[in-house]
Formats: structure tokens, C-alpha cells, sequence
């Protein structure tokens, strides 16, 4: 019998190895099937509705669990022997011009003491992250082998010291990387990816088992919904990763969250669990759609993946676009749709009625200018060119350190990523 059995179980493990797909290229990548954890349509259609029925926001069953991804923990050897490509498409060399980049690298933050007060924040975080806003920008379109070598010189500091190893999870629910903790580690690995090229086997063996951890928490970070918007952020940074050290599964991965976040997408393009949040609603709305549409645009300059065709009933990325185009020519008729009292999420900074535009005043929203510039025809890309077309490239004061405005939670300009 137990013979029997062991034969069994041998055969079903045959079985699932024969028809599982092994991904060796892009070409491997999946795109078009049904993902897998897809709501039924009456499940969906709680979730869209779920709103209605809560007293506050989030106060409601869950339609799709949140759940992290298991990044792969690549040995120290397969960074030797393996170059690293950048993720991003190439920029023109007569594009480029002298930067003034004359900042010091910053002091490696080796553990970390979050205030978990929603909205609070770690000062010397964020001046870390302007570092390497600063940094990326340099290296991008800057011209000088030298500003390289000294941002080289201040990530292998960090890599060396262990940086970040300690306090950068929430004590709270699954304990998910802090977001701006998160946004950090963006900002180092965005850097690390426009120069990744330029590391030689020595290099990429101290900075990438260090950079792989980091971003292996991310990975693996979860909150009570998977439509929440710091889920997607994570599947962006999985995705830079994968992209840079050609881990094609984290890829795959990337590709299935923004198939799901279709599936749950409402027909109007909007995202039902960030829309409740009060005075916040259309403010996190528009950085979930602006992390999807990211990952697409990133994986269709560099695969030629096109994410923008997956449709289901209608629904696709050019509804969320549109969506996030109407929040930003009326924030307060489009957040009053689904928005919702929201104590610990989205009261602090606006309301119901009079929602925080902060994203809009201070070019957050720039994403639109890489989907426009994909689909030039869409009704809205005069307004969004007319917007924020002066964030990026803008020339006319040369002494500018900055001609194409950061996004802090891409790091660079959204269109210095993708085009």
C-alpha cells in the first residue's frame, strides 16, 4: 500500500512538473491567460459594491486576500557570473548634458526607528531618498564617468554596512516593509539599475546579495487587500529587479498583479478599496493606476509585452487612465463617487467633498505624460500634455539642476523610465 501510494505521489509530481511552464525568455512570459486567485463575477461585483454597505473604509469583507511573492535568493555566485542590464530604455547620447552633481553620498542607515503614525515619517530617510533622486538624474542624463564612479562608491558604502538591515517593517498586520521605507529602497535600486551595466563581478557580488534581501522583503510584504496600493508598488520594485538580474518568475509576477488588478478594476477604471478613503480616495487611486501603468509601460520598451491588450469585459488599463484623467479635472465630483469616512486612511488630509489635490498641484501625476505619449490619440492628451508637458525636458533655465521633475515614489521622472 505504501508502495502504492509513493508511486502516486511520485506520478502527480510528473504530472504538474510536465505542464508547468518553465520561463526562459520573454517570449515565455504569460500574458493572456486568466490569473490565478481571479474573483467570480459575483465576487467582484461585492467587492466594486463593497462601499456602500461599510460604515468606514475597509470595514468590509475581503474580496481578494492580500499576498506577498517569494523572490528568489539568488546565490553570491550567480551575481558573478552574471551581468546586470538596465531596465530602462536607452537614453540619447546627444541628449545628454554636464549635471552639477557635486552632492555627498549619504550616511549609510544601518537600522532603522519608524513612527507609525499614519503619516509620519523618518527625516533621515527621505533626505537619503533625495540623494539618490539626485543621483539616478545624474547618471541618466548626465555625461560624466566620474559622477558614476562616485554614486558606485556611496551604494557599495551602503551595501557593505548592511544598510536598512533592521527596523524597516511596520509592527502592525503581516508586517509589511514600511512605504517609505519602500520608496528608499526604490531609489537605491533605481539608481543601482540606470548604471547596472557599469558594475563589474567584484561590485555586483557585494551590492546584489545585499539589494536581493532588500527587495526580497518587499516582495513579500502584504496588507488586508491585494488591491491596496502599496501591493502594486511592490510588484513595481519586484519588477525593476527582475528585469535588472533577469529573474524572469519575479517578471511573471509583476505581469499576474497587474492581470488581477484589471479583473478587480470597476468599468469606470477605478480601484475599489483606495477610492473609499475619504479625502484621500482619488490621491491613492491615482498611485495605484500610476504603479500598473508603470510596470506596463516598463515591460513594453523592454520585452515588447503589451499589457495594455488584456481586457476583461470591456475593462483594460486605458479605463484606469481615464479614471485618473477625470479625478484631476474634477477631484471633488470624482472622489465624492466612492469616498467614504476614513479615520485612519484618508480623513487627516482632505474630505469627502473636498479631497486632497496635492498629487495634482505638485506634479504626482506626471505618470500620464509616458501613457500619452504611447497613445497619443487618447481625448485626454492635450490636457495632460498642456498639464504637466514642462516637468520633463523643460530647457529654459539651463542653470536648472533639474529639467525633468522627480517623482519621489518612481525616484526619476516617470518618462527618464519609460516612453
Amino acid at each position: 500500500m505504501k508502495k502504492f501510494l509513493g508511486i502516486l505521489v511520485l506520478g502527480l509530481l510528473l504530472s504538474v512538473n510536465a505542464f508547468s511552464k518553465t520561463i526562459n525568455s520573454y517570449e515565455d512570459l504569460d500574458l493572456t491567460s486568466k490569473p490565478k486567485k481571479a474573483l467570480s463575477e459575483s465576487k467582484t461585483k461585492s467587492l466594486w459594491n463593497a462601499y456602500k454597505k461599510a460604515s468606514e473604509c475597509f470595514d468590509h469583507p475581503t474580496y481578494g486576500k492580500g499576498f506577498g511573492y517569494k523572490l528568489i535568493k539568488q546565490k553570491e555566485d550567480y551575481f558573478i557570473k552574471n551581468e546586470w542590464t538596465s531596465p530602462f530604455y536607452k537614453y540619447p547620447e546627444v541628449e545628454k548634458y554636464k549635471t552639477k552633481f557635486d552632492r555627498t553620498g549619504p550616511k549609510p542607515l544601518e537600522k532603522i526607528k519608524l513612527d507609525e503614525s499614519y503619516g509620519e515619517e523618518v527625516e533621515l530617510a527621505n533626505f537619503a531618498a533625495e540623494y539618490f533622486q539626485e543621483a539616478a538624474y545624474a547618471a541618466r542624463v548626465g555625461s560624466s564617468n566620474n559622477d558614476i564612479e562616485k554614486i558606485k562608491t556611496t551604494i557599495l558604502d551602503w551595501a557593505t554596512k548592511d544598510a536598512l538591515r533592521k527596523g524597516i517593517n511596520v509592527s502592525w498586520g503581516k508586517k509589511p516593509v514600511d512605504w517609505q521605507m519602500m520608496v528608499l529602497i526604490n531609489s537605491i535600486l533605481t539608481t543601482t539599475a540606470v548604471i547596472a551595466e557599469s558594475f563589474d563581478a567584484e561590485e555586483r557580488k557585494v551590492i546584489g546579495p545585499w539589494l536581493n534581501k532588500l527587495v526580497k522583503k518587499i516582495a513579500k510584504s502584504s496588507w488586508k487587500d491585494r488591491q491596496d496600493n502599496k501591493a502594486y508598488l511592490t510588484s513595481y520594485i519586484t519588477l525593476i529587479w527582475g528585469l535588472m538580474v533577469n529573474d524572469l518568475n519575479a517578471v511573471q509576477n509583476s505581469i499576474d498583479v497587474v492581470k488581477l488588478a484589471i479583473h478587480d478594476m470597476r468599468p469606470d477604471g477605478s480601484f475599489p478599496i483606495d477610492t473609499q478613503r475619504s479625502g484621500m480616495g482619488i490621491k491613492y487611486n491615482t498611485d495605484s493606476y500610476g504603479y500598473l501603468l508603470m510596470i506596463s509601460s516598463l515591460l513594453k520598451d523592454k520585452t515588447g509585452v503589451d499589457l495594455f491588450s488584456y481586457d476583461v469585459d470591456g475593462r483594460s488599463l486605458h479605463n484606469g487612465a481615464d479614471f485618473v484623467a477625470r479625478s484631476i479635472k474634477e477631484p471633488s465630483k470624482i472622489n465624492s463617487i466612492y469616498a467614504i469616512s476614513c479615520p485612519g486612511g484618508g480623513d487627516r488630509w482632505g474630505s469627502i467633498e473636498k479631497p486632497s489635490t496635492n498629487h495634482i498641484r505638485k506634479n504626482k501625476t506626471t505618470y500620464l505624460l509616458v501613457y500619452v505619449n504611447k497613445f497619443p490619440e487618447n481625448k485626454h492628451s492635450n490636457y495632460i500634455i498642456k498639464k504637466y508637458g514642462k516637468s520633463f525636458n523643460n530647457t529654459s533655465n539651463p542653470y536648472k539642476f533639474f529639467r525633468s521633475k522627480p517623482s519621489r515614489v518612481f525616484t526619476l521622472h516617470p518618462m527618464l523610465i519609460a516612453k
